[in-house]
């Protein structure tokens, strides 16, 4: 679902149009005058386009500048919306929010179209940018007329558009990269292991602590994980915990300290060699360099 503070400032645009399908939302807004550089948490997945000027999304790994006639697939997480200042254009586009309920329907429903020979390894995506192809524009110009009619049009007919979306996606030019996002999407379904992680990740807890946490033996805890999630516990939840202490590097001005407590680590020194090692620079030039 939408959060109120992005819905509010998607409200706050000279157009905003707002159609909902179960607590799914497409969101048009177009704007002339210049904005302040503003931040946002998306917690759903997320599709962007982008018809007019300009916009970045900042994820903990890479950062994205998308211009007029591109577009982005966002997988939900520590993803940061970073406004980028028009130059005297319109700026204008389109946002579509998924729940992970609709996307693991979709698959389950057009499985047999997901077979791909080229299927990446794209676990530590954080996002794809992609430009739109013929397709997706005929996709995109049929979708603004959903905002030009009056009665807006009824769920059902809403969430049949966003199964053709998702059509399109599997279709089209960059079909191999939605086909890897849509199956890495399907393997997270929950279990025991998923409810302790998403409880517990970002607490102090070694690998033994959060085995217990399962219900399982330590060898069949790391088993079960390298089965689902093709990496080893210490090494996915180290890289998870980095990520999160990015995301409040970007999006808050706590402390390296608190950033380090709360994202699970318990000493400033290591936390800070790990950081430099994931990602190439210290977390305080870390969060100047995305800053500027």
């Amino acid at each position: 679902m939408i959060s109120e503070e992005l819905k509010a400032y998607f409200e706050r645009s000279e157009v905003c149009k707002i159609l909902e399908s179960d607590h799914q939302y497409i969101v048009y807004y177009s704007n002339t005058e210049q904005e302040m550089l503003e931040k946002f948490f998306i917690g759903e997945h997320t599709l962007m386009f982008i018809l007019k000027g300009n916009k970045g999304v900042v994820t903990p790994n890479h950062y994205y500048q998308i211009e007029e006639g591109e577009a982005i697939f966002i997988k939900k997480g520590s993803i940061l919306i970073n406004e980028k200042l028009i130059q005297g254009n319109q700026n204008s586009g389109i946002f579509i929010f998924l729940k992970e309920a609709f996307i693991v329907e979709f698959v389950d429903k057009y499985k047999h179209m997901l077979h791909s020979t080229d299927a990446l390894d794209i676990k530590t995506w954080g996002a794809y940018q992609y430009q739109m192809d013929s397709w997706m524009q005929v996709y995109i110009s049929s979708l603004i007329s959903y905002f030009q009619v009056l009665p807006p049009p009824a769920p059902e007919l809403l969430s049949n558009k966003l199964n053709e979306l998702l059509l399109v996606l599997i279709q089209g030019q960059e079909r191999s990269y939605f086909i890897s996002f849509l199956r890495e999407i399907l393997m997270v379904r929950k279990s025991a292991i998923d409810t302790v992680l998403q409880s517990n990740i970002y607490r102090n807890l070694n690998v033994d602590h959060l085995a217990f946490l399962s219900n399982k033996s330590l060898s069949q805890f790391k088993r079960e994980f390298k089965k689902k999630y093709n990496d080893t516990p210490a090494n996915w939840i180290r890289i998870k915990r980095l990520e999160y202490s990015s995301h409040l590097l970007i999006s808050t001005d706590k402390p390296v300290n608190d950033i380090c407590w709360e994202s699970g680590f318990s000493n400033v020194s290591h936390f800070c060699q790990l950081f430099q090692k994931h990602y190439g620079t210290s977390p305080l030039k870390h969060r100047n360099v995305i800053r500027d």
